[in-house]
C-alpha cells in the first residue's frame, strides 16, 4: 500500500503515524496537526491542502487544523473523518435537521397555528430541496392522523374524479346503440367494412342495404363494423394528473436524500418510510391511468373544494414556496458537507432561544420575517424580529448604531437579543471553547468552558448598547457563569439575583436536554416582570 501522509499533533513531539491511501483516519476539529509527506508533497495534494485551510511549510511538511469543519473529507487519497466533541455524535446533520424543524414550527411555519408566514416581494425563487424534504417529512410523519399527506391521498382514492371520455370503437351493427353523423358518414366512406348481402335475405330489404347497393348488377351491402360513438368513465382528469405530478415530485425528492451519507440516520430512516407510503399511493388505479401533467393554470373546482384534492393543492403551494433556515441551497450544501458549523450553530442558538422564550412564557410567536433577495440568493434581513405574544421580542442580528441612538460608539450586532419591558438581553453564539485545566491527580471529565475573550465582548454589548441589561456568550461547553454588576458570581441560573451583568451559558447539541440552562435563565429574566397577554 502507498502511504498518503503521516501525521501527529503539532504540540506533540512524538512519532508520526502513517495513513495509507484508501484508508481512514480521525482528526479532532480542535487540534492542529503536522503532516509529513516522505516523498514530497505533489502539487495537486498541496492545492487540496490549501482548499482545506492548511499550509505547506516545506517540501515535505504541512500543517492543518479543522476548526469549523465537521464531517468527511479527502487528502492524498486518504479519508479524514473530522470529529467534534462540541457538537456531538451525528454532528452537522443532527443540528441541521433540528434547525429546519425548529424553523418550520417557530419562525417560518407552514401555516401552523403557532407560526407566521415568510413574506417577500419577489416570488420567483427556487425552493431549497432540503427545506422541501423537511416540509414533506413534517406533512407525512409529524402531524396528527387525518392531517397527513397520505390521509388526503386516501380520501382521493375513495372518491377520485372521473370524466366521460368519448371514443369510436369499431363494433358489429348489433352492438350499436347510437348513430351520429360521423358514424353514418364513416359507413359510406369505409367501403372496406362493407360486405355483400345475398338477394332474398331479410337484411337485403333493409333501407341501409338498399342505399349501399353498388356493382354490376347492383348488389346490396351492409356494414360489418361501424365506428359508433361511445363514452367511458376515465380517471385521466386534470385533478388526478395534478396529484400524480405531486407524488412524482415528492418521490424524486425522497429518492434524492434517502441514502445521502451526510444526513442523520434517523432522517434517512424516515425517508425510507416515506418512500413506502408514497409508492403505495402512486400505485392507485386512478393515478396509474392518469396521464402526464403538461401544464397548469387556475385550479379546477375539484382541486379547490373536493376532499383530499383541496388539501393536496394547499400542500403543493407551500411545498414549492417555503423559505426557511438555512437560507439557500448553497448554504445547505455547505452545512451538509460540514463546512459551515459556526453559522449553523448561530442559527440553532437563535431558534433555541426563541423556542425557550415560547416555553417559558407560554406565548406564541407572531409577526412576519422579511426575506432579502439579491444576485447572491436569499438571506434573513438584518434585524429580523420574532414577536412572542405581545410582550417579548426575539431579534436575530439586530444592529445598534450611534446614529440611531441605540449605541454610543461603533455599530454593534449581537447574534440574538431578547427584549421586553424596555430591557435587552443579548445571547451571542460562539462555536468555540476552552478545556478546563485540572491539577495533577484530578480526573479530567471533559469539562469545557468559554473563551475569556468572548466574555470581554459581552462587556462591550452590556456597556455600549442602550437598555442592555445582560449579555451572554452561548457556547457548546459545560460551565454556566454569570458575573453580576454588583459583584456577585453565579454558577447556576437559579442563583442569579440581579439581571445586570455578563456571563456564559452552555448550549451543546450533543446533550440530552441542551436548552436546560437556557430555559432556567430565561425563566429568571422574563418572569420577574409580570408577563401577560390578554389576547391569548
Amino acid at each position: 500500500m502507498t502511504t498518503a501522509f503521516a501525521y501527529r499533533s503539532r504540540k506533540d513531539q512524538g512519532a508520526f503515524h502513517s495513513v495509507e491511501a484508501g484508508g481512514t483516519v480521525s482528526f479532532d476539529e480542535r487540534v492542529e496537526y503536522a503532516l509529513a509527506f516522505p516523498d514530497g508533497c505533489p502539487s495537486r495534494v498541496a492545492q487540496r491542502l490549501a482548499e482545506l485551510g492548511g499550509d505547506l511549510i516545506g517540501r515535505e511538511v504541512g500543517v492543518i487544523a479543522f476548526r469549523n469543519f465537521v464531517g468527511r473529507t479527502e487528502l492524498a487519497g486518504a479519508t479524514i473523518e473530522v470529529i467534534s466533541t462540541k457538537i456531538g455524535e451525528g454532528g452537522v446533520s443532527r443540528v441541521l435537521q433540528e434547525v429546519s424543524e425548529l424553523a418550520s414550527s417557530l419562525v417560518f411555519g407552514w401555516r401552523a397555528p403557532v407560526s407566521f408566514e415568510a413574506t417577500a416581494a419577489d416570488t420567483t425563487r427556487s425552493p431549497v430541496p432540503y427545506h422541501q424534504l423537511q416540509f414533506l417529512r413534517r406533512a407525512m410523519l409529524d402531524v396528527r392522523v387525518g392531517d397527513r399527506l397520505q390521509d388526503w391521498l386516501a380520501a382521493i382514492d375513495r372518491s377520485p374524479t372521473r370524466r366521460f371520455e368519448p371514443e369510436r370503437p369499431v363494433v358489429s351493427p348489433e352492438r350499436v346503440r347510437k348513430l351520429d353523423h360521423r358514424a353514418v358518414q364513416s359507413i359510406f366512406n369505409r367501403i372496406d367494412r362493407l360486405v355483400p348481402v345475398g338477394t332474398g335475405t331479410v337484411i337485403a330489404n333493409n333501407p341501409l342495404a338498399q342505399a349501399l347497393a353498388f356493382g354490376t348488377p347492383p348488389q346490396p351491402h351492409f356494414p360489418a363494423g361501424i365506428a359508433a360513438p361511445r363514452g367511458r368513465l376515465s380517471f385521466d382528469t386534470p385533478e388526478n394528473r395534478f396529484v400524480k405530478h405531486v407524488l412524482g415530485e415528492s418521490l424524486a425528492l425522497v429518492y434524492r436524500f434517502v441514502d445521502h451519507p451526510k444526513l442523520h440516520q434517523s432522517l434517512r430512516d424516515d425517508c425510507r418510510h416515506m418512500l413506502t407510503l408514497l409508492e403505495q399511493a402512486a400505485a392507485a388505479p386512478h393515478l396509474v391511468e392518469a396521464g402526464r401533467l403538461s401544464g397548469f393554470q387556475a385550479p379546477s373546482q375539484a382541486l379547490a373544494k373536493a376532499d383530499g384534492y383541496r388539501e393536496v393543492f394547499g400542500f403543493w403551494n407551500d411545498f414549492t414556496s417555503h423559505v426557511s433556515l438555512p437560507r439557500s441551497a448553497a448554504e445547505t450544501n455547505r452545512m451538509l458537507e460540514g463546512r459551515d458549523i459556526a453559522t449553523l450553530y448561530e442559527y440553532w442558538v437563535f431558534l433555541k432561544v426563541l423556542q425557550a422564550v415560547c416555553e417559558v412564557t407560554g406565548l406564541k410567536p407572531r409577526g412576519q420575517p422579511t426575506i432579502r433577495r439579491d444576485d447572491l440568493g436569499e438571506s434573513l434581513a438584518v434585524g429580523l424580529s420574532a414577536g412572542v405574544g405581545s410582550v417579548v421580542t426575539v431579534r436575530y442580528n439586530p444592529s445598534y448604531k450611534r446614529s440611531a441612538g441605540t449605541a454610543y460608539s461603533t455599530p454593534l450586532r449581537p447574534d440574538v437579543v431578547v427584549e421586553f419591558d424596555g430591557q435587552r438581553h443579548a445571547f451571542d453564539a460562539k462555536y468555540r471553547l476552552d478545556r478546563i485545566e485540572f491539577a495533577d491527580g484530578d480526573t479530567d471529565d471533559g469539562a469545557t468552558t468559554y473563551k475569556r475573550a468572548d466574555l470581554y465582548k459581552m462587556h462591550t454589548y452590556r456597556d455600549a448598547i442602550a437598555g442592555m441589561q445582560s449579555a451572554f456568550v452561548v457556547y457548546p461547553g459545560s460551565e454556566f457563569v454569570f458575573f453580576e454588576r454588583a459583584g456577585g458570581k453565579r454558577s447556576s441560573p437559579i442563583e442569579v439575583v440581579a439581571n445586570d451583568g455578563v456571563g456564559a451559558i452552555p448550549l451543546r447539541p450533543a446533550d440530552s436536554d441542551p436548552a436546560h440552562y437556557l430555559r432556567e435563565l430565561l425563566g429568571v429574566l422574563l418572569t420577574r416582570p409580570r408577563l401577560s397577554d390578554s389576547s391569548d
